[in-house]
């Protein structure tokens, strides 16, 4: 089932920000018991857990600052004067750096998938608005994805146009209801996605596809 999120419902629902300070009080309980978890094993001899809880709390902080990031961006957008500072931007280039940026290369770095060779691809694009885009794709999926499957982000650049095609397998069945639906093709964050790309023209679609498996799909045009 496909279905093209409206970017217009992005500015008409109010509950991004209250989900967004969900998952921070979400995140910051789990710091603190990761935290409570290495006091309680101090000075016993716990194998590999407290070097599993390091890792917890260290992923929690990446995507704690991630949300900051997000929450950065949505003041900046609901302002009446804001405006997108868009330039011309080799996408390869950037795609590259983004990969490698500290903190989010050891999350991105094994998902994502560029086109290979050199490709002269340019668009007219803001890069931090594009950088939370893909971003918020990778975080949304990843927290959507079974347990022990990792979402797939892949690059390329096609017909004129800049795709992110991002594919995972969920942690639920969605039913065929419309409500089923509803409550995965139109979370809030679905708008704020489909939101970002279309400042740059763009589109943000879903298909959900039989039982669990999610294509998700950007598509930005450019100069190629």
């Amino acid at each position: 089932m496909k279905t093209s999120v409206s970017a217009h419902n992005f500015l008409d629902d109010n509950r991004l920000i209250e989900d967004i300070f969900h998952e921070l009080k979400s995140i910051i309980a789990s710091i603190l018991s990761s935290v409570e978890l290495i006091v309680l094993y101090d000075g016993k001899a716990m194998g590999g857990k407290i070097t599993r809880q390091a890792e917890a709390i260290k992923s929690q902080v990446i995507e704690l600052d991630f949300q900051l990031q997000n929450i950065r961006i949505i003041q900046q957008i609901l302002s009446k004067s804001y405006k997108p500072k868009k330039k011309a931007v080799n996408l390869q280039f950037f795609l590259g750096q983004l990969i490698r940026e500290e903190p989010y290369t050891s999350l991105l770095m094994p998902v994502s998938e560029l086109p290979a060779g050199k490709v002269a691809a340019d668009a007219y694009v803001d890069e931090p608005v594009l950088r939370q885009l893909i971003l918020n794709l990778y975080f949304w999926m990843n927290r959507h994805s079974t347990t022990h499957t990792k979402p797939k982000l892949v690059f390329s650049f096609e017909d004129g146009h800049f795709l992110v095609r991002g594919t995972f397998y969920a942690n639920y069945i969605f039913p065929s209801s419309n409500k089923g639906e509803h409550d995965l093709l139109h979370q809030p964050i679905c708008y704020l996605m489909s939101y970002l790309a279309s400042l740059h023209d763009g589109t943000f679609e879903v298909l959900a596809e039989p039982e669990k498996n999610v294509v998700v799909m950007v598509k930005i045009p450019g100069k190629l």
